[in-house]
C-alpha cells in the first residue's frame, strides 16, 4: 500500500501509518531535548530512521549505532523506535 498524503490537521496526531515524516519526528525529539534546533533534530531523526530501515536496528542497538553522545543517542533512538512501532509496525499488522 503506497504512503497516503495527509492534511496539516492530521499532523497533530502524527503521520499516516507506514510513513516517516522527519519534521513530525523532529518535533517529538525537541519535546525531549528542547535545546536542539529544528534542522539538527530533522538531521538526527533522519539518520536514525535510515539505520532503522536499512539495518533493522531498534532500541539499544540503534542507540549504539548512532555516532552521538550516549544521552542524545538514546533519545534519538527512542523517538525513531517509537515512530516505527506506532506508524510502521501497525501497517504490517493483519
Amino acid at each position: 500500500m503506497p504512503p497516503q498524503s495527509y492534511s496539516s490537521g492530521e499532523r497533530v496526531f502524527g503521520p499516516p501509518r507506514g510513513t516517516f515524516d522527519a519534521d513530525w519526528a523532529a518535533v517529538a525529539l525537541r519535546s525531549l531535548r528542547p535545546e536542539l534546533d529544528h534542522p539538527t533534530s530533522v538531521r538526527l531523526v533522519t539518520q536514525a530512521w535510515d539505520l532503522l530501515r536499512t539495518r533493522n536496528l531498534r532500541g539499544a542497538e540503534l542507540t549504539a549505532a548512532l555516532d552521538l553522545e550516549p544521552g542524545l543517542a538514546a533519545v534519538v533512538s527512542a523517538v525513531a523506535t517509537e515512530t516505527a512501532e506506532l506508524y510502521l509496525d501497525r501497517q504490517q499488522e493483519p
